[in-house]
């Protein structure tokens, strides 16, 4: 309450008791019968009454319903941080009111289009706690699973997505977004195996849904393809270079078998075409660059061997293992000029792109450190030569995915590590609109 304000919460169902009882008892006699009064349910009405400098007083009168419908009306003007106010206001002014439950959710659409997560994640929290009967509790409980992903918060978001997943009555897409949530949960754990099958059986979930009643939008399959594609990625970046040449080549040969499985996967990721979302094509293609640029730092950095350590020899041996390896970063250049091109082509707003200019800047800017010549072993012979990935289907424009932060000049991009942030799902973004009112009580907004 503001200083210099008067406030008194006056539940209507009380006030209209009192009036029905009064007029009732002023036309009966002390022996005659009386009809039973009938309770009628209102909104509690808060009224403030604030002194005014001239004297007297000025009032005003509002409930749940109206504070709920400004709220709503800055919300749809865009105007969030002032809309989380009021709709704050609702739940500490009107805990019991019907309103709650939607002003709860709605702070957290606002707080998470805010990018503060960890505030959105306490409203659909007690969304789950407050009004744990509300309709509003199992959309919720899927936006608390993802922004506590967006949070890195993985553990929980496991129990969020277990929970969604004893649910009986969820739909087909519901509990394929479930497996998701679970997979990037598993996988931001670093439990890369249990990452890998969840996400594998969440694919077969997808693919095998009826001919007649598949799963359209494809976003959550293309997460779980995501996650797949991740899980090898981590297992090969986490292999480190030993000393000594064979040790050494049995790594590579390790590393570059699992390169070229995440390289699939996210391949498979990008063919995904029934989106209404490109996030994880973007995702996937800057991932694939990703992978060449940080295998090739990795490389350079290995240990030489023991006797060039030194001498004179070192550098030769740098210089020249340069030249092998510097196809790796013309692949490097070559996937994230793809990527970058798929995404000004369809028109997408993300952060991906900026991240993406920023490497290639730098990658381009290493190969012409690099010795002259194509570099590389010598060439293949046609039979023997690989079979060229597929490149990445056209696709519409759409909106905004969220960004990893560019690294210094010169080293390999970092890995910030998880599933990378997606827009909120369209369907959950929509605001609440409140619960069903009775007749006579405060209209809905």
């Amino acid at each position: 309450m503001l200083k210099g304000q008067y406030g008194l919460g006056l539940g209507r169902s009380f006030v209209a008791a009192l009036l029905m009882c009064v007029s009732g008892c002023a036309g009966a006699g002390k022996n005659e019968t009386t009809t039973p009064t009938k309770r009628v349910e209102f909104e509690e009405l808060r009224i403030n009454a604030k002194a005014k400098q001239g004297g007297g007083y000025e009032f005003e009168s509002y409930d749940a319903g109206d504070l709920f419908k400004r709220a709503t009306d800055l919300l749809n003007a865009q105007k969030c941080q002032e809309a989380v106010t009021l709709y704050d206001r609702v739940v500490s002014e009107f805990e019991s009111s019907e309103y709650v439950s939607a002003a709860l959710y709605n702070a957290g659409l606002c707080l998470q289009a805010l990018g503060n997560f960890a505030g959105a994640a306490e409203h659909y929290a007690n969304v789950r706690k407050l009004r744990p009967q509300s309709d509003d509790v199992k959309d919720s409980s899927f936006l608390l699973a993802e922004v506590l992903i967006q949070l890195e918060r993985f553990k929980d978001a496991q129990g969020i997505a277990d929970e969604l997943l004893a649910r009986e009555e969820l739909s087909q897409e519901e509990r394929l977004e479930a497996m998701a949530r679970r997979a990037q949960s598993l996988l931001g754990q670093g439990q890369l195996d249990d990452a890998e099958r969840y996400a594998q059986s969440a694919l077969s979930y997808f693919r095998t849904r009826p001919k007649d009643n598949p799963i359209r939008d494809e976003f959550f399959a293309a997460a779980c393809n995501y996650v797949l594609a991740e899980s090898f990625r981590s297992r090969e970046e986490s292999l480190v270079f030993p000393d000594g040449l064979e040790p050494q080549k049995q790594v590579l040969i390790r590393r570059a078998q699992l390169l070229l499985q995440a390289q699939r996967e996210y391949f498979n990721t990008i063919q995904f075409q029934n989106l209404d979302n490109l996030h994880w094509a973007a995702a996937a293609g800057y991932r694939i660059g990703h992978m060449y640029d940080e295998l090739w730092h990795a490389v350079m950095a290995a240990p030489v061997p023991a006797n060039l350590k030194g001498t004179e020899g070192e550098k030769v041996y740098h210089e020249e293992l340069a030249k092998l390896i510097k196809p790796l970063i013309r692949h490097a250049i070559r996937y994230w000029e793809m990527t970058l091109m798929f995404i000004e082509r369809t028109g997408m707003k993300t952060t991906w792109g900026e991240k993406t200019k920023a490497d290639l800047a730098r990658v381009r800017g290493l190969l012409l450190e690099q010795p002259p010549g194509e570099g590389g072993l010598p060439p293949a012979q046609p039979q023997a030569a690989a079979k060229a990935m597929p490149a990445g289907p056209a696709m519409t424009p759409q909106p905004a995915a969220p960004a990893l932060q560019p690294s210094a000049t010169g080293e390999a991009a970092q890995d910030e590590g998880g599933p990378p942030k997606e827009p909120t799902r369209r369907g959950r973004g929509a605001a609440k609109q409140g619960e069903e009112e009775p007749p006579s009580a405060a209209p809905s907004p």
